[in-house]
């Protein structure tokens, strides 16, 4: 699932695991997400939706408890609890993807997952409304932000192979209907001149 996913979005995911292992839940909520988000410096979400300055407010007005406390000693990534994903939470997780497909970009980064989040009413979307953050103005500022600051991930060969499968996957079909209507033809048209020379 995450194979596709830059070492900022996968934090942020982990971040959002950690936010619901911390306060005794089992599902990681949307507000979760956006809560994981804002947990790292200098990240393309922080910097396009200002997840750090306003950290506190975003955590009130999405529902969650007021920010963590730092707690070193917990060792929240190999923990064995299972934890479920809500669907509101899969559903924005699914619209970063095409949020990535829409710019064209293999790599899914936390602005996608952000901008994921902005692409239908809930409730982290509500916190980030109003803070004036809109989808329009993060797709504004995540162009610009990648103008300015060159993504981390450069595209390997996993990049090369995504891109001919879903090229193949795309384009494969027409072509290959093209070639069996051009055969056809050229088969028909083959046995009417050996009438006409016979």
């Amino acid at each position: 699932m995450f194979e596709r996913y830059t070492e900022a979005s996968k934090r942020a995911v982990y971040f959002a695991r950690y936010e619901v292992l911390r306060r005794g839940g089992r599902t990681i909520t949307v507000a979760d997400l956006l809560a994981g988000l804002s947990m790292d410096e200098n990240t393309r979400a922080t910097r396009v939706g200002a997840l750090k300055e306003n950290a506190f407010y975003l955590r009130w007005l999405s529902g969650l408890p007021p920010l963590p406390m730092a707690n070193e000693s917990q060792d929240w990534k190999d923990s064995q609890i299972h934890v479920e994903v809500e669907p509101d939470a899969k559903k924005a997780l699914a619209f970063a993807v095409l949020e990535a497909d829409r710019d064209r970009e293999y790599w899914i980064d936390s602005d996608h997952l952000l901008r994921g989040i902005l692409r239908f009413p809930n409730q982290a979307d509500f916190a980030l409304l109003k803070t004036e953050l809109t989808l329009k103005t993060a797709r504004r500022a995540s162009w610009r932000d990648r103008e300015e600051n060159l993504p981390q991930e450069n595209p390997s060969l996993k990049v090369i192979q995504y891109l001919v499968r879903k090229h193949l996957a795309l384009w494969g079909p027409p072509v290959l209907s093209v070639a069996c209507y051009l055969y056809i033809l050229v088969q028909g048209m083959g046995t009417r001149f050996l009438a006409l020379g016979r």
